[in-house]
């Protein structure tokens, strides 16, 4: 074995005689630089292909992220409005009074918010009242809403209309109803049960969002599906088709968000998804948010972004292949002299270029062209500052322009108030801070009187103008620590910081005094302006801000229903008083 290794030796050793230096060192370093360039460029492909793949990974669960939170918290405010309109103490004596009086609340209720139908149904299971008088005296004890709703706040998911499809106008498309339903229980004084409110949400608001979604993505390639926990598609391609079922679906009701890869139509597709979980007190319907785009397009960039790391790295290997040739037909002195003018370079104080070498034409030639590319490798590196400094000025630019997003997202468009959004999420601090250095906080709620008639009369235009007239005297008359908000329609909630219950009194009094004396044009027409003001003080019984909020309505009610255009300060011990009752 070792005459056999030996003679392999000795034989390299012969082929190495009959080779010339400047051979083998150009073998040698055109073998290295190929090995490492492609190494490094293929490594280099792979890392690029995943990085970029991740993104945009993370680029679609983040869409269907956002469209889901979007959904529940959608959900989550329907929710809580029928909650606090069945809890509210002016209605107390409207649930088995008149039922006039009644549906004329439910449809401003109906007109304030976003349900396609809301309807009181007493213990009995009988339509006492609803908006539009639809099912009005019918009986509804065989619908789960109402079963459920008797026992406690329901939420069921979509399904097509039944008692309603023959009441409600004939959609253009000709495509059936379909409602998700809210039932809150309906209690006295004592907590009896008397009935179920039951509101039914059309399904179109949905579909509403996703198109939304989809613009604001500005990937058109991006298409977005809500389906059922059942895996049912309830908005998108293909709708009431089972998309997802048995261990799939399973495993993506237990996964709640992730992303896979799926073939669709004879396409491979990359899809996200998001379980929708609630919000607040909405526990949630297990709906399924999926983000989808082809992976052809998806991964495109990727597969560009590896593509041009080959390419260069094969660029690369030329020119090492290249420098290896002009490298080989050096001398050992001119190669060392070289090596070590190049070991000084970029040290502490040393050279930044290297000296002219002469000896051969070669060495010449390899000397022009290294102080060559050690010029070009300077402007390389001043433009890859420029490149630095120009992407530090866009990214302030994105910052900026987030910023503005940000505004129009927390602004309501008309009057450029606060939006409900926004607003509460400014109050529960407010509340917190209230609560925890014992300072004083008011909450005013402003409705214009008479809205419907001025809408009525003069117009929505003139009724518009109103809306913004009275912002401007809200905006005016506060303290820039203080905020404002449009609650939806004419209504306005204000939120009074550092505030007493004298002072408070006496600015609510200023607003509605200036909005009354203030002139509203519409064209030549003037327009009468009152408003009616409810006043809430924080009080430490106050679970959150909706308590102060809510006591502010019921205080705006008294207002309205005392004569409108005045002010009521409606006391924290009368709500207690109710809550112990």
């Amino acid at each position: 074995m070792r005459t056999f290794l030996q003679r392999i030796t000795d034989h390299l050793h012969a082929i190495e005689d009959r080779l010339t230096v400047r051979t083998q060192i150009a073998a040698a370093v055109a073998a290295m630089s190929i090995v490492l360039v492609g190494t490094l460029a293929a490594g280099a492909a792979l890392i690029s292909y995943k990085r970029t793949a991740a993104l945009v990974e993370n680029s679609l669960a983040g869409i269907a992220s956002t469209t889901s939170g979007r959904l529940d918290r959608f959900m989550a405010t329907r929710q809580q409005e029928m909650k606090l309109f069945a809890e509210l103490q002016p209605m107390q004596h409207l649930w088995q009074g008149n039922p006039d009086e009644l549906r004329s609340a439910l449809e401003a209720l109906q007109h304030s918010f976003d349900f396609a139908w809301i309807g009181f149904a007493d213990i009995d299971g009988n339509v006492v009242a609803s908006t539009g008088g639809l099912l009005q005296g019918k009986s509804v004890t065989a619908r789960p809403w109402f079963k459920q709703g008797l026992e406690k706040i329901a939420v069921s998911d979509v399904h097509e209309a039944i008692l309603l499809a023959s009441l409600l106008t004939q959609r253009a498309n000709n495509e059936p109803y379909r409602f998700v339903d809210i039932a809150v229980p309906v209690r006295d004084a004592s907590g009896k049960v008397l009935g179920v409110l039951g509101g039914h949400l059309d399904w179109t608001w949905a579909s509403n969002l996703i198109k939304d979604a989809e613009a604001n993505d500005g990937n058109t390639d991006t298409r977005l599906t809500i389906l059922s926990k059942g895996g049912m598609v309830l908005v998108g391609p293909q709708k009431e088709t089972i998309r997802y079922g048995g261990d799939q679906l399973a495993d993506i009701l237990k996964a709640r968000d992730g992303t896979f890869r799926e073939t669709a139509d004879g396409q491979q597709m990359l899809t996200a998804f998001h379980v929708g979980h609630g919000y607040r007190d909405y526990q949630g319907l297990n709906w399924i948010v999926t983000a989808s785009q082809p992976a052809s397009v998806a991964l495109a960039a990727a597969m560009s972004s590896a593509q041009t790391i080959l390419a260069i790295g094969g660029v690369t290997a030329l020119i090492a292949l290249s420098l290896a040739v002009l490298v080989s037909r050096r001398v050992a002195g001119p190669i060392i002299a070289l090596t070590q003018e190049a070991d000084r370079i970029g040290r502490a104080h040393g050279p930044t270029m290297l000296a002219r070498q002469s000896g051969s034409v070669e060495v010449v030639q390899l000397s022009r062209a290294l102080r060559s590319l050690l010029r070009r490798i300077g402007h390389a590196e001043e433009r890859t500052k420029e490149a630095e400094l120009r992407a530090t000025e866009n990214a302030m630019q994105l910052q900026e322009d987030m910023l503005k997003l940000r505004h129009l997202a927390d602004t309501d468009f008309m009057t450029g108030l606060m939006n409900r959004r926004s607003f509460l999420a400014v109050a529960e601090d407010a509340v917190a801070f209230s609560r925890r250095y014992k300072r004083n906080m008011a909450t005013l709620m402003i409705d214009i009187d008479h809205f419907k008639k001025i809408n009525d009369t003069y117009g929505h235009a003139a009724g518009d103008d109103a809306i913004k007239r009275v912002a401007e005297i809200v905006s005016q008359s506060i303290r820039t620590t203080d905020k404002a908000a449009r609650f939806g329609g004419e209504e306005f909630v204000v939120l009074l910081r550092e505030i007493d219950q004298e002072t408070a009194i006496l600015l609510a009094d200023r607003i509605r005094s200036s909005i009354e004396s203030a002139t509203v044009r519409h064209g030549d027409t003037v327009i009468p302006l009152t408003v009616s003001v409810g006043l809430a003080l924080f009080d430490e019984a106050d679970r959150d801000v909706q308590d102060v909020i809510e006591r502010a309505d019921q205080g705006l009610y008294v207002a309205k229903k005392t004569g409108r255009n005045r002010t009521y300060l409606m006391p924290a011990e009368d709500e207690r008083a109710a809550r112990a009752a």
